[in-house]
């Protein structure tokens, strides 16, 4: 082949490159963003995940598909998006229950809090000690006196999983106030509130949202207290744990929610999907949709300033673990 016939056939060849460049784009575009959930369909992390996962497509150019994956306290999910591929079409909206508590209580699991990074947070929500209409207690001192009384059968208590945030702020409770009840551990939110309301459990801790404020305000359950530094608008005659005589030892956790990926995932890509999980949760459309389930979005932060907030929130949860003496299981 001389010079000029083998230019044509080079030139040829990078024309055909060039042409076929925006098919392969459109393919990798028209391969689905998925999103992870470590909680069923329905619950309130479900709903915070399927109004944040359309701006997170439009932002990557792909359409987003929620996938609800529960079981293990959400160490299943959290395991899925370790393994699967770290090119950013995996995220994880997900909760220090997986990322942090899960390793410390389950011995199965085998990753680490420093595993995962934090993108963003979609929600951060106080909490509150909810339980049955029929309880004979209407405070947290009336429940810990009641327990202390004794009765029939054991008081229960339900949580999202063994190791979850609700289960060891129950448990530092428990001990906080030198009383027993019963641990029963549900695979998500809406089965175990089901149980509560039909009297099968006795009391819960779960987040302050729309959801249970409207069980509430419909008498389906009630509200004992709430573990924030002062009283909620959500529940204004809910007194704080701070205000308790028999347990006032237990501080003031909250469950954020956020857009986590694999801490090994690139640099560079991290910081593109930062960009992208900034611009969705700043969205009129995503806040809105937000608040509709109870939440509120919390102000951006900066790549930095969120493994800032991860890494001192680990701290606390470990803390608190230790403190709610729960042996591994």
């Amino acid at each position: 082949m001389n010079l000029s016939r083998r230019a044509f056939a080079l030139s040829g060849m990078g024309a055909a490159s060039l042409a076929a460049m925006p098919q392969r784009v459109a393919q990798a575009r028209a391969h689905p963003l998925t999103v992870l959930v470590a909680q069923p369909a329905g619950g309130v992390t479900d709903a915070f995940a399927r109004a944040v996962a359309p701006a997170l497509g439009r932002g990557l150019g792909r359409a987003a598909v929620v996938e609800n994956v529960t079981g293990a306290s959400g160490s299943i999910a959290a395991n899925r998006l370790l393994a699967a591929a770290h090119d950013g079409s995996t995220l994880f909206i997900g909760s220090p229950s997986e990322t942090v508590l899960a390793p410390l209580t389950l011995r199965a699991v085998r990753y680490k809090p420093t595993d995962f990074r934090l993108l963003g947070l979609v929600n951060d929500s106080p909490l509150a000690l909810y339980a049955r209409t029929d309880l004979p207690a209407n405070n947290l001192d009336e429940l810990v006196a009641l327990a202390r009384q004794g009765g029939e059968r054991p008081m229960s208590y339900g949580s999202t999983g063994q190791g979850s945030l609700f289960h060891l702020v129950t448990e530092r409770l428990l001990s906080s106030a030198g009383i027993q009840a019963t641990h029963v551990p549900y695979r998500g939110g809406m089965p175990m509130l089901a149980d509560l309301r039909s009297g099968a459990i006795d009391f819960t801790v779960l987040p302050v949202d729309a959801l249970l404020g409207s069980l509430v305000a419909d008498g389906r359950m009630k509200v004992l207290g709430v573990l924030s530094a002062q009283r909620l608008d959500r529940f204004p005659t809910a007194a704080t744990f701070d205000e308790s005589r028999l347990a006032p030892d237990v501080g003031h956790p909250s469950i954020w929610v956020g857009v986590l990926v694999p801490a090994e995932m690139d640099e560079d890509l991290s910081a593109r999907l930062h960009r992208v999980v900034v611009e969705a949760l700043g969205s009129a459309d995503v806040g809105q949709a937000v608040q509709a389930v109870g939440g509120r979005v919390p102000p951006r932060m900066s790549l930095p300033e969120a493994a800032r907030f991860y890494a001192a929130d680990t701290v606390k949860l470990q803390a608190l673990a230790q403190a709610a003496r729960v042996k591994p299981l």
